[in-house]
């Protein structure tokens, strides 16, 4: 590791020493130089920073896709804010923050070849690196978010970012969150932490953008409540929820995953043919304890002794090519080497399974993207191909935009991809016989998606999306990995429409859905609900606005997957349904400038259900109680 991180930076001081031409970053290089003028050869602490629009403040992935810094407050703002930061109308939270969420649809989420790790609903606060955000900020940048826990406890999120000069930005954020529960051993504790730094040199032929990425998920596991009647004919014995039995009281996971970032791109012709280099080196760590092993879960080996699951992989890839860009055509194309090393404690033999202690995977793959923008019509494509056994298979992606006014917006994508199951379903190791296997026979899914999306200013938001998966792998319920020869078929139609009447508005979202083939392994309800009244207004001569009304949720009941501790994954299972009941919030919401204040009653309705409760997110893993939430959000622009 010393090895590598010094080799990076030997290349990194070499290549800007050489300064070799390359292009400019591709959003607003108009507006770098409009922003920032005023810079000169004064200290720029002893200069009035000018004020400029919140517009002028972009973030912006590694492809370079940007947007712009809101200040407003809407309806659609509110519902981002909770412990996603983003709309959860598709999840269900467990009973405290900062743990798992039910997902209550189906989505194709792949933008690569390469399989996932262990733990994945774990990762649901996780930037995954198309995800990393860079920034462009004319003057320094500050924005800060609180939200508290449940219980004691919660989340903060503070971020700044700031231009050195014209040529150099850099970026710090950090995400914590703590929270105690309501429930026995239901600790949840989580850390983010980002550092990234995007640099182009002052004839803009030579580029860099380099990150550092570390997350790490704690999480107490008590696998549900022992008694479901203590929950569901709670009475006043109950009404603490701290005296509930649950299933586990010494079972504790934890996730680690650090990732460093070095890309750079060279003009070797003008700025219209690129040499381009991205090297990623990923770590990462799962951890299952328990200091006594239970025959609930299952046997041990260890017997009755303690219990302590851990599995590793390193990842480190090397993407090396060219690009082409002339006028609106962007196209690159490159050479991947990727090498993984998947590790566990000990080699291990159980039932006649073999168990390796490390597997090593060298592999390489072609890959390939390409942009055109015409005006209104933008196009954008990917093609990846894997040349040897680990991840043979390709990865196929188009998309289109087509804005042919302000008032019409048009999306569609199409994704085909043929890849390997997540290493979770080919090799695990535990201390509980149960969970040893060994699936690296198991063949490639095969997956295809069809998405289309059509807004209107006055009309609202469809969105349609079909499915079709073949060899669809899944923990059945058993709690072991199965993949389903007969194909998978999923459809689904969404609505979103907001309408306006003087300082009244009501926001709705309904989404149907449905799985034609395979409806017996992959489990969802047919519809979801959600809708808000609520009224807005100014007050103090325009300088407070506020927000308040009520939102309600439903959705149908169904037979939702259950919560495996061991794994941290969902598993089948058909005894016990949740939903069929609402879910009333009542918030009130108000901001001053740049400053957001968010206040919710959040499941009002279960004061009515206090004594004889029956809302769950999981099977025995209650939904929670009626809960305060108040958080706020502030955004600095110097």
């Amino acid at each position: 590791m010393k090895i590598f991180i010094s080799c990076i930076f030997v290349f990194i001081s070499f290549s800007l020493v050489a300064q070799i031409r390359t292009n400019m970053p591709q959003f607003t290089p108009h507006q770098q130089h409009d922003t920032l003028d005023y810079f000169n050869k004064k200290d720029s602490l002893k200069i009035k920073l000018p004020k400029l629009p919140a517009g002028r403040y972009k973030i912006f992935t590694i492809e370079n896709d940007t947007i712009s810094v809101d200040t407003t407050l809407t309806i659609r703002d509110a519902y981002r804010f909770n412990q996603l930061f983003k709309d959860d109308f598709d999840y269900l939270p467990f009973s405290n923050i900062g743990h798992v969420l039910t997902q209550l649809s189906f989505d194709i989420t792949d933008t690569d070849i390469i399989p996932g790790f262990v733990g994945q609903p774990k990762l649901t606060d996780y930037w995954p690196h198309p995800n990393i955000p860079f920034y462009f900020t004319p003057t320094p940048y500050s924005d800060l978010s609180y939200l508290n826990g449940m219980g004691q406890g919660q989340i903060l999120n503070a971020l700044f970012a700031t231009n050195i000069n014209k040529q150099l930005n850099v970026a710090a954020n950090y995400r914590g969150l703590n929270s105690l529960g309501l429930y026995k051993n239901s600790v949840a504790t989580s850390r983010r932490f980002l550092g990234s730094l995007n640099f182009n040199n002052r004839a803009n032929t030579y580029r860099l953008k380099t990150y550092y990425y570390t997350y790490e998920k704690s999480n107490d596991e008590n696998g549900g409540i022992a008694n479901p009647l203590e929950f569901e004919q709670a009475g006043d014995i109950y009404s603490d929820r701290s005296r509930i039995n649950v299933k586990l009281t010494d079972a504790h996971t934890q996730l680690k995953i650090h990732r460093l970032f070095v890309g750079q791109q060279y003009a070797l012709v003008k700025q219209n043919l690129s040499l381009f280099n991205n090297l990623t080196y990923a770590g990462h760590a799962y951890k299952f304890e328990q200091k006594k092993a239970t025959d609930l879960i299952g046997i041990a080996s260890s017997g009755n002794g303690a219990v302590k699951d851990t599995v590793f992989l390193s990842h480190f890839q090397n993407i090396a090519g060219l690009k082409f860009q002339f006028h609106q055509l962007a196209v690159q194309s490159g050479i991947r080497y990727s090498h993984q090393v998947y590790t566990f404690d000990s080699l291990k033999v159980i039932n006649n399974i073999y168990i390796p202690q490390k597997t090593i995977f060298n592999d390489l793959s072609l890959d390939n993207k390409a942009r055109l923008n015409l005006g209104k019509l933008n196009f954008r494509g990917q093609l990846n191909i894997g040349f040897t056994k680990n991840i043979a298979g390709y990865y196929l992606a188009g998309q289109v935009r087509y804005k042919p006014n302000p008032q019409i917006g048009i999306f569609g994508e199409v994704k085909s991809l043929s890849k390997r199951p997540d290493f979770k379903y080919l090799l695990y190791q535990s201390a509980y016989d149960k969970f040893n296997w060994n699936h690296l026979d198991f063949k490639n899914e095969s997956k295809q998606k069809i998405s289309a999306q059509i807004t209107h200013q006055y009309l609202g938001k469809l969105i349609f999306n079909q499915i079709l998966i073949n060899n669809y792998t899944y923990f059945g319920a058993d709690s072991l990995p199965h993949q389903n020869t007969s194909g998978i078929q999923y459809l689904s139609v969404k609505y979103q429409k907001d309408f306006y009447y003087k300082k009244w508005g009501l926001a709705t979202d309904f989404k149907w859905q449905k799985v034609l083939q395979g409806a017996g392994i992959l489990h969802l309800p047919g519809y979801i609900l959600r809708g808000s009244l609520f009224f807005s207004n100014y007050y103090f001569q325009h300088n407070l606005w506020v927000q308040t009304g009520f939102t309600a949720k439903y959705f149908e009941a169904y037979y939702a997957n259950a919560y495996n501790p061991v794994l941290s994954d969902f598993v089948l299972q058909h005894q016990r349904k949740i939903g069929g009941y609402p879910i009333i919030d009542y918030f009130l919401n108000f901001k001053i400038k740049r400053f957001r204040f968010y206040f919710k009653l959040a499941h009002l309705n279960a004061l009515g259900k206090q004594k004889n409760p029956d809302y769950y997110a999981a099977p025995l893993q209650p939904y929670p109680d009626f809960n305060i939430r108040f958080g706020l959000r502030w955004i600095f622009f110097n």
